[in-house]
């Protein structure tokens, strides 16, 4: 980049690149002879062109710029990211094999899965937690409310009259709606489909609700073929100012869905370390923490120990929630 490039960047941005290019040398050297031979196998449970896969690839490609090391996303799609995980489990503990995995493949999993061929919180090494998507509750045009306070006594009025669509039984987006419906006391019935199924039944009309991230149905809310009513998470985003946050209208701990990186139980604590500092240098490469946060995602690398502590603390409330609602994968 020339001077006259850098001199019109904005300060932050300038901070970000130097914190890069600083941290480039040492990952650099400290990869170098892994790099040159074996590459980095990144697990995923979902299939390529998904929301996972893609955020996956993108990872591997500002982990490659940063280190070195190529990155191979390997694909094991499979209801709860099982086939993922369970081949993790048996991967050689060596810091070459890691699974990018989502909040409710960890937490809500075994609840939903109860003949798990693991155990998400002791079968695993959590390398941390890379970044949170809020997901967006959106209301087709033709539903006469313009805000949550008019949805919620328009459900109200006619109790199971309304529907909400998720792409299937037991995903995060069927599991956090159930949780919404708990905490404002509203009967909304559920029409599963499969995957990208459940927002076209919504922008054509033939079901009312949907319940997504907010990167894929931005468009939509922009082009006015959806209506967002509320966000979860503990902030409103930056793409979509307007629109409030379960907090704020009163229904509390509807939050966001995490995205992190597992490698196999026995891998040396210092592994991981290289590992975690790695993942959260590439999170801060402009070209990727710039399309996440545009798509309304917020990057936030944690550490480790801050992930096992999320898990531990997350395993109970969706039991919980999946004990009350009766949620089930068939």
């Amino acid at each position: 980049m020339n001077s006259a490039a850098l001199a019109h960047m904005p300060f932050r941005r300038r901070l970000m690149l130097a914190a890069v290019t600083a941290a480039l040398g040492g990952l650099r050297s400290a990869w170098a002879q892994d790099a040159a031979q074996r590459p980095l196998r990144l697990l995923v449970g979902a299939a390529p062109g998904s929301v996972m896969d893609i955020a996956a690839r993108q990872i591997g490609e500002a982990l490659t710029s940063l280190t070195g090391q190529a990155v191979v996303v390997d694909n094991r799609p499979s209801a709860g990211g099982i086939q993922a995980l369970e081949l993790l489990r048996q991967a050689p503990a060596d810091g070459l094999t890691v699974s990018l995995v989502h909040a409710m493949q960890m937490t809500a999993a075994p609840s939903l899965f109860p003949s798990l061929p693991y155990d998400t919180q002791r079968d695993f090494a959590p390398v941390g937690i890379l970044f949170s998507g809020p997901q967006v509750l959106v209301v087709h045009p033709s539903v006469a409310a313009t805000n949550w306070g008019e949805l919620v006594k328009l459900i109200k009025s006619e109790p199971d009259r309304y529907r909400y669509a998720t792409p299937g039984n037991g995903t995060p987006q069927h599991v956090t709606l159930e949780q919404i419906k708990a905490a404002a006391g509203l009967q909304v019935q559920h029409i599963p489909y499969r995957g990208p199924a459940a927002t076209t039944a919504v922008l054509s009309g033939e079901v009312e609700l949907l319940l997504e991230g907010v990167m894929p149905l931005l468009p939509h809310i922009r082009a006015g073929r959806l209506r967002a009513m509320a966000i979860g998470g503990p902030q409103r985003v930056s793409v979509l100012p307007d629109v409030p946050t379960f907090d704020q209208l009163g229904v509390a701990g509807i939050g966001t869905v995490w995205v992190g990186m597992v490698a196999p139980r026995s891998t040396p604590e210092g592994v991981v370390q290289k590992l975690n500092q790695s993942l959260a240098s590439a999170m801060q490469v402009p070209k990727l923490r710039d399309a996440f946060e545009a798509g309304g995602r917020i990057v936030n690398p944690g550490t480790p120990e801050a992930m096992a502590l999320t898990i531990r603390a997350e395993v109970p409330l969706w039991r919980e929630v999946v004990r009350r609602s009766r949620i089930t994968t068939d």
